[in-house]
């Protein structure tokens, strides 16, 4: 009976050995797992915790972008473009095409360098106009009614006219700051040379011109130098006392708002693009390039009109009327001379005969 009774002590001691077991298991697990979050509770954060001697990782700082690449940069830097076309092969070529490469690169530099204009007057351009004419924001309606640009386009000094202009309107830009009676007026300045956008939206083809700008760029009016006095204490009042309200604005089907204005800004958009790639040459590289052109063009039209001048007949000069008369009567005696030779070389047919009969 005692060995029946054994194996079940045994299967006893092996399960109370399991449930003890299992429980030190439950609680050795506790140490790693937590109750999880509960409603009410902050969220947990996570703390890294240096394990033993471990050293924390340092920052590592951001890696520096790469610079972008510059045509205009790497030009200037590894190309000298002005002693490729003024040694070697190109200057040869070009010399034989009757253009002086290295006088026309002085004069391209030189107008390069030329503007003489005051820098305290701001310059609108294809990025900024947008900006600071299109989306201008305003306190009040008041403001935005009285508001206008003032504004010069211009190629600088090296044109005789434009930098009259140009003079005149920068000394009248000083009067109306020292004045102050003209807080309303915005005065700017546009290079023709280097504008493409506006001024090919606004049809402007002959600089210099003066633009009044109001409406966010909506209402323009444009003047010639012949159809305004140009002494800077006018230009001064005809701002201030907004003057230009005598002339009427521009309007048309090109005009802002006109049916076929969004055809011309995609025109002025495309011609602008065009520039933009070939202003990655520099400025007097394509003055270069636009002079050695006229030059090579002027001497085909003459070389044209040498050619004509050659061909063409020499006209005689009229005769007089003694030597019209000598004319004709060399030509009667010539018409009449062959007649009498002829009738002394034929000898008479009668005389013949008679002679015949004799003999």
């Amino acid at each position: 009976m005692l060995r029946n009774t054994l194996p079940a002590i045994d299967h006893d001691i092996m399960r109370v050995a399991a449930l003890l077991t299992a429980l030190a298991l439950t609680g050795s697990a506790r140490a790693y797992f937590s109750e999880g979050w509960k409603p009410g509770q902050p969220v947990p954060t996570l703390e890294a915790t240096p394990v033993g001697n471990a050293v924390p990782p340092t920052p590592t700082a951001a890696p520096t972008p790469a610079a972008k690449w510059s045509w205009k940069e790497f030009s200037s830097k590894h190309l000298d473009l002005g002693r490729l076309v003024t040694e070697g092969p190109v200057a040869t070529a070009l010399s034989g095409l009757g253009i002086n490469a290295a006088e026309q690169l002085a004069q391209a530099r030189a107008r390069a360098a030329e503007r003489g204009w005051d820098e305290d007057v701001p310059l609108l351009t294809d990025e900024n106009y947008e900006l600071l004419v299109k989306n201008e924001t305003f306190a009040t309606p008041e403001e935005a009614e009285k508001r206008i640009w003032f504004v010069v386009v211009t190629i600088g000094k090296q044109d005789t006219m434009s930098k009259f202009v140009d003079e005149a309107f920068d000394t009248a830009y000083r009067q109306a700051i020292e004045a102050g009676d003209a807080p309303h007026v915005k005065w700017a300045r546009i290079d023709y040379l280097t504008v493409t956008e506006i001024t090919t939206e606004w049809m402007v083809w002959k600089p210099p011109t003066l633009v009044v700008i109001r409406k966010n760029g909506n209402e323009l009016r444009f003047y010639q130098p012949a159809q305004i006095r140009l002494k800077p204490e006018m230009l001064h009042q005809f701002a201030a006392t907004d003057g230009w309200r005598e002339t009427e604005p521009w309007t048309g089907p090109w005009a802002p708002g006109g049916s076929r204005q969004p055809y011309l800004h995609q025109y002025a958009v495309i011609s602008r693009k065009i520039y933009s790639t070939v202003t990655m040459f520099p400025r007097w590289v394509i003055l270069l390039v636009t002079g050695g052109l006229g030059s090579l063009i002027i001497s085909a039209f003459h070389t044209v009109d040498k050619n004509k001048a050659a061909k063409k007949p020499v006209q005689k000069k009229p005769l007089t009327p003694a030597e019209i008369a000598r004319k004709n009567i060399a030509a009667r005696h010539n018409q009449n001379q062959p007649a009498a030779t002829s009738s002394a070389a034929t000898p008479n047919t009668t005389e013949v005969k008679k002679r015949q009969g004799k003999t």
